[in-house]
């Protein structure tokens, strides 16, 4: 059981160089007559295929296949037919796998049948055994070998007959069957013959996969025969984004276990945990005096000691396919594969009293094992269930480079497990409850001038799980490698691009974050149109679109695979030399499967485009295939953005700092006309003169008012100050946006909108006024003043959203908060009414002055 995990190909190696010299000189290919117990089948010979169907100059006249599980005896027959000389090229060869540690290989026929006779060409066959390990490149050494033999004198219209017997079984099952039959087949098959042949004590289970026929059953010599005579011929099938899981083949699975419950029993049996020798109680003893009593550290330093000291490597013959290596062994040599780690894992965890167990995933089948028929080869990988604190946790001692506490760890995406403990009865779901993150902030500083360059910030954030696949990658190239290969992303997409400045990364341990961060210079930014003799700039949100599945077919059969778990969160930032319009729908999707959203703002010179994309499944059903095609045609429109600019018509119409007249005119006239009333306002009084009380001066609780009043109109001053209304280049390119509708209405509401906030200025000079004169009108015009600033504010909000599609305040601490008026109001409001002080404080009628 293994997953991938890089190291140095020397210790591979080395590995080789030590072991294959023990083991080579015990390898022959055997030669035998046929075995006696051979189920009677006659092929028919003189079938032929449809010739249409044949790709490779040959085709097989006859595939046989019978198994004798009581004997352990697998027996295979071919007859191949040459018609071609591109069948004498591809058809020449015998090749068969076979694991000598527990396996014989023995021929009894090797046969070219040529113009009526038979050429024998078994005697003196001069057979080649390789040690083709094909998962070296995983660092898993296995032991197999392949013999191997090239046919000579082979010609056109020859028959190739061969047969040969694979004995033995890998001890670790005990006998006990548990395997796979496939019926399919890219080549024409005339006569085709499988069956099983079993002893009728044997309990057996079939399930049959994609339409695959049972078997028929017939007694022979006392066992039990199982028949197959039907193959599944199809077409090679170049699908793309097909889930791990997703298994189209024509197949039976046969297994003789009956229970989760049994195969975790067996696990129990297989993954015995001895007690730690001298050289594993020495390393539990360090950990546990650095933990210093604290479980939890105790547990990290464990883990990170068997990800990054342990290095992956194994040695899986015979029954350490699936039986780990004593953990002294595997601590003392410094390398084991993943059951070899989850052993050793486990052994240090239960050293300190922390409850670890083994449990099998699969890390292809993911959550559809389940749907296997029990059997202990429905998984391929072993991690670590452990429980602390009343909190699961899914350790992975293959994945080096993890970091972060307990509380970043990330569940590994198995979908289920079987724990292997002598209580289990069911697989165990591994619920996702943890995740990472990507942020990506690309940010461009357009220059005013086509001649001038144009920069490029990158900063990309990755978080936990995503965190320790950046810091694996990271690790495993040269930073040489990764500056070529970002520069050359972004080369496509913007042309000529050069570094500024090297990449740098920060690696934040603690909190498991890696920051990425570019700088690029792009010459030519700008792209002038001859047609137009506008300048043109694209933003381009590949990033964001190459994490998508793209497919185009949407009466496709096949599940799509999506990445998952997956957030990404996605910002192109455009710092540009003039203000811009925009005329962009938000995107909004949701489904059980994924969501995206998208926005684009501007603010000032500033345009920011929003992406966000989250998965919620490994892949798209086949139902939702339609949909989903629609959805990747409406995220493909908005990938990305065309700015243009006229520097020629902005400079003579509506250069940058020039004033709109009309605005200021009005705000200067409505600020006279709001003075003029305020002075009216401020000569009414409540009581006559003559009436009034002795008045009290400003103290207590009335000095935190006091501020506030005197910072109101500097606030409204500067926010009168912001307001885009008076800046000409925005006033006239108001003209221009087509999704405004009514563009006199959308004027009419900006002016309305800068009168309003000039009201606001000057009623809130007058309640200064009013307060330090300590005016007896004052209590009325600051609760007047309060209710109109929650309703101007709601009514802004809302206007603004209708017109120009802005997103209403989510954040109720905002600065456009109807809260804080409310706020104000209810606590000065009532103080103003209850307190005494305050009473006795504003009660100065009006008094004209002597004259």
């Amino acid at each position: 059981m293994h997953v991938i995990n890089s190291r140095a190909w020397k210790l591979v190696l080395s590995l080789l160089l030590i072991l294959t010299p023990a083991i080579a000189p015990a390898q022959k290919v055997n030669t035998s007559p046929a075995p006696a117990w051979l189920v009677p089948f006659t092929p028919d010979l003189s079938k032929k295929p449809n010739a249409k169907n044949i790709s490779d100059g040959y085709y097989l006249l006859l595939l046989e296949e019978q198994r004798h599980t009581e004997l352990k005896s697998n027996y295979q027959h071919f007859i191949r037919q040459i018609i071609s000389e591109a069948g004498i090229q591809n058809g020449s060869e015998i090749s068969v796998e076979y694991d000598p540690q527990y396996e014989k290989l023995t021929f009894h026929k090797i046969v070219i049948r040529r113009d009526g006779k038979e050429i024998n060409r078994l005697p003196g066959a001069a057979f080649k055994l390789l040690q083709k390990e094909k998962d070296l490149s995983r660092f898993i050494y296995s032991g197999t070998y392949t013999a191997y033999l090239i046919l000579e004198d082979v010609r056109k219209g020859d028959q190739i007959e061969y047969a040969y017997s694979i004995n033995g079984d890998n001890p670790i099952f005990n006998g006990k069957l548990d395997s796979r039959i496939y019926f399919v087949a890219y080549e024409p098959i005339v006569n085709y013959y499988k069956n099983l042949i079993v002893s009728p004590q044997r309990q057996i289970h079939f399930k049959r996969y994609n339409n695959a026929v049972a078997p028929l059953q017939k007694s022979w010599n006392g066992l039990t025969v199982y028949e197959w005579n039907k193959v599944d011929i199809r077409e090679t099938d170049n699908t793309n984004f097909v889930p791990s899981w997703y298994n189209p083949f024509t197949y039976v699975q046969v297994s003789e276990y009956t229970s989760w419950k049994e195969v975790a029993q067996w696990g129990m049996k297989v993954n015995q945990k001895p007690a730690p020798g001298p050289l594993l109680t020495g390393k539990i003893a360090a950990f546990k005096k650095s933990a210093n009593g604290d479980p939890a550290a105790y547990l990290l330093q464990a883990l990170r000691f068997v990800q990054d000291d342990i290095r992956y490597m194994g040695i899986e013959m015979g029954e350490y396919s699936h039986r780990p290596n004593n953990p002294d062994r595997v601590l003392a040599q410094r390398f084991g594969d993943c059951k070899d780690k989850a052993l050793l894992l486990c052994t240090m965890l239960r050293a300190n009293n922390i409850v670890a167990d083994m449990a099998y995933v699969n890390t292809d089948l993911r959550g559809t094992v389940s749907e296997s028929l029990p059997s202990p080869n429905a998984f391929n990988h072993v991690i670590v269930h452990a429980v602390l604190n009343n909190k699961t946790y899914w350790l992975d001692g293959t994945m080096s480079y993890q970091r972060g506490g307990l509380v970043d760890l990330c569940e590994p995406d198995y979908g289920k497990a079987l724990v292997v403990t002598d209580t289990t009865t069911q697989l165990t779901p591994i619920v996702p409850a943890t995740r990472g993150k990507i942020a990506v902030r690309e940010v461009f500083t357009l220059p005013d001038d086509e001649n001038k360059d144009g920069k490029l910030e990158v900063v990309t954030t990755y978080q936990r799980d995503d965190a320790d696949a950046q810091r694996a990658e990271l690790a495993g190239t040269s930073m040489k490698d990764k500056e070529k290969s970002y520069l050359s992303f972004y080369k496509k997409l913007y042309g000529e691009v050069e570094i500024r400045d090297s990449i740098t990364t920060r690696d934040s341990l603690a909190g498991n974050t890696i920051y990425v961060n570019e700088s690029y210079l792009v010459h030519n930014i700008w792209e002038r149109d001859s047609s137009t003799n506008k300048l043109k700039f694209t933003a381009n949100a590949q990033s964001f679109y190459d994490v998508l599945s793209y497919i185009s077919d949407d009466k496709r059969k096949v599940p799509v695979s999506i990445r998952y778990p997956y957030d990404f969160d996605y910002q192109i930032i455009l710092h540009t030399p003039v203000k811009w319009s925009l005329d962009q729908t938000p995107l909004h999707l949701q489904n059980d499967y994924y969501s995206f959203d998208y926005t684009a703002s501007i603010k000032g010179q500033q345009v920011l485009l929003s992406y966000h994309f989250k998965t919620f499944s490994d892949h798209i059903p086949v139902k939702f295939i339609p949909q989903y095609v629609e959805d990747l045609k409406k995220m493909n429109e908005i990938t990305s953005m065309d700015l243009t600019w006229n520097p020629g018509t902005a400079a003579t119409r509506h250069p940058e700092g020039k004033g709109n007249w009309l605005a200021i005119v009005l705000a200067v006239l409505s600020a006279a006309a709001f003075a003029a009333l305020a002075f009216v306002f401020y000569k009414h009084s409540v009581t006559p003169a003559g009436e009034a009380p002795e008045s009290q001066p400003i103290g207590g609780g009335l000095v935190l008012l006091a501020i506030g009043l005197l910072f109101a109109p500097m606030g409204e001053i500067t926010g009168i100050c912001k307001m885009d209304v008076f800046d000409y280049s925005y006033w006239i390119s108001i003209s221009d946006r087509q999704d405004l509708g009514n563009i006199t209405l959308v004027q009419l509401f900006l002016i309305m909108e800068m009168m309003i906030n000039v009201f606001m200025l000057a009623y809130s000079i007058l309640l200064a006024v009013l307060f330090f004169h300590r005016r007896d009108t004052f209590p009325f015009a600051l609760a007047t003043f309060y209710f109109i600033a929650t309703i101007s504010i709601y009514a802004d909000n809302s206007l603004n959203h209708y017109f120009f599609k802005t997103e209403k305040p989510q954040d109720i601490f905002s600065v456009n908060s109807i809260l804080w008026p409310l706020v104000r109001m209810a606590v000065w409001v009532p103080y103003l009414l209850i307190s005494q002080r305050a009473k006795n404080t504003f009660t100065v009628p009006y008094r004209p002055p002597q004259g």
